[in-house]
């Protein structure tokens, strides 16, 4: 049967003179309006369309400015072709080969990119060029020309079966993947996310991830994206956070727990507060307590924290506040405690799988949030993906356990188990309780040498302002209490952790255990 769902065109179609995005850029900020939005979606469709972009044609979209990522994906949308969005430090030539696009449309440095590495070659046949570039050939596509208010075109709703999008994963475990979203799963997600947020028609949303730009005014929110790092978040001076937060009074702040820090700690350095913020949303990593408490201090009081559960594949999948975070730490649940990631969303429903006798085993997940498939991966969706009365099962990759009261409770990644001589340990259980130490900014648990027989390692990432020797002494007092403290071999201080290139809050375990062992080298003989 075939179900029809909201296109772009009809979700934008009310309240026209309303704010959809707002562009922060160094202490000015520029303005897009939902019906001005959907007349330049609708101009730029035509464009597209006669540069010979066809419905069914995917699209890769690369560019950093938040209004052309939306216009030209919401564009790409209305015409019936598929955006395809890739992280752009992730491996774009090994994307590409795995999506071998019909076009590529990006700012100048994209193109540069494309040009220099070959990205797309020989697939991208439509080339486009957003933005300023003088000097760089190709066809240009303009995405901010003024528009008229002639009548808009009558647009066919989509099917829910029809491909809708494209998002890759950001690689932080493995070789990227494109997942791909059907109309229905955006909706889903749309749905999902309305429950979560409860949006209302004054709320302005500050995106800490670009992609955002491309929910919230699908949502029916203002969006505001600041002048962020998006190669390097973290990096991101946090005036140019804090200070759109307080000229646009937003109202919902989503954004990494590594973006988040950055505003807590700007806002309890100049002693500011944010008075209009209702909700913070949590994703890309656990919250920890520590920035939560931080938060807390620079919202009011009745503001909603919450630390968000999903994966690219299912998001959202659940949801837990600050409050409920905090008594969790104090009771966790018998066996394996680490961090509680809530209930999952109405309709999102969550299994174990493979599960231990403590009930420990794979996250796997379904409803109508989840992506059906990776494109052109068939050895990926025969791991992760399997068909249930309930629509397709995603295996996320996580280690987790459901409590008896509905709640999931995560462990960490499956492919981050530090496995030694007869015991395996999961990296969240130790670390949730390591980084509650003071003096301590994170922790994490590494496997130096052969699989099996691995030595596990402790690396701490103190403060900056941390005595070292008292914070050391207090991580050794955590982890000689924990159950499975004992097994830790080795306790190393970082002086910072190398993380993934999309939110900087994941942490590159990889990379972390390579250090690790060269201190240890000595040990290991």
């Amino acid at each position: 049967m075939t179900v029809t769902v909201p296109g772009i065109a009809a979700r934008l179609a009310d309240r026209p003179d309303a704010i959809a995005l707002i562009e922060s850029r160094k202490g000015t900020s520029r303005t897009t309006r939902r019906g001005e939005l959907v007349r330049r979606c609708h101009h730029i469709a035509q464009a597209l369309r006669d540069a010979g972009v066809r419905p069914g044609h995917k699209a890769v979209v690369m560019t950093r400015d938040a209004h052309d990522l939306t216009a030209v994906s919401y564009a790409l949308g209305v015409l019936g072709a598929v955006p395809v969005l890739i992280e752009p430090r992730a491996e774009v030539g090994r994307c590409l080969e795995d999506i071998a696009p019909d076009v590529f449309v990006g700012e100048p440095l994209a193109h540069l990119g494309r040009r220099a590495l070959g990205w797309g070659r020989p697939h991208v046949r439509i080339p486009l060029v957003t933005g300023p570039a003088p000097l760089l050939p190709g066809r240009r596509l303009a995405t901010r020309v003024p528009v008229g208010s002639t009548p808009l075109p009558q647009v066919r709703e989509p099917d829910g079966d029809e491909p809708a999008l494209i998002a890759f994963t950001s690689g932080s475990t493995g070789r990227p993947k494109g997942a791909e979203y059907r109309h229905a799963t955006l909706a889903g997600q749309l749905d999902a996310l309305t429950t979560l947020m409860g949006p209302r028609p004054d709320d302005v949303l500050l995106a800490g991830f670009l992609p955002v730009a491309l929910l919230g005014p699908l949502l029916g929110v203002a969006t505001v994206v600041p002048a962020m790092n998006h190669l390097a978040p973290a990096r991101t001076p946090p005036e140019e956070l804090v200070g759109p937060i307080l000229k646009h009074r937003a109202t919902i702040v989503l954004a990494s727990p590594a973006v988040l820090t950055l505003i807590a700690g700007h806002c309890a350095r100049r002693g500011i507060s944010l008075p209009s913020v209702r909700q913070v949303l949590s994703f890309g990593a656990p919250l920890r307590v520590r920035l939560a408490d931080a938060l807390r201090d620079v919202v009011p009081d009745d503001a909603e924290i919450l630390s968000v559960y999903g994966a690219t594949e299912c998001l959202p999948v659940s949801a837990i506040g600050d409050h409920d975070l905090r008594a969790s730490r104090v009771r966790p649940p018998a066996g394996h405690a680490g961090t509680c990631l809530g209930r999952p969303l109405p309709g999102i429903h969550a299994r174990i799988l493979d599960a231990d006798a403590t009930g420990c085993g794979e996250i796997a997940v379904t409803g109508p949030t989840v992506s059906p498939a990776y494109h052109a991966r068939p050895d990926a969706d025969a791991a992760t993906k399997s068909v249930t009365g309930r629509g397709v099962l995603h295996r996320t990759g996580d280690l987790g356990r459901l409590d008896d009261q509905g709640r999931l409770w995560f462990l960490g990644r499956k492919a981050h188990l530090v496995t030694g001589t007869g015991f395996i340990l999961a990296t969240e259980d130790i670390e949730a309780a390591a980084d509650t130490t003071p003096g301590v900014r994170r922790t994490a648990l590494v496997g130096v040498g052969t699989a099996v027989c691995q030595l596990p390692a402790l690396c701490v990432e103190l403060l900056p302002s941390a005595p070292r020797a008292t914070a050391l002494e207090a991580v050794r007092a955590v982890v000689k209490d924990h159950p499975e403290g004992h097994r830790v071999g080795a306790l190393l201080l970082h002086p910072g952790f190398p993380t993934d290139p999309r939110h900087n809050s994941k942490i590159d375990r990889p990379r972390l255990a390579g250090w690790a062992a060269k201190r240890l080298r000595g040990r290991l003989r």
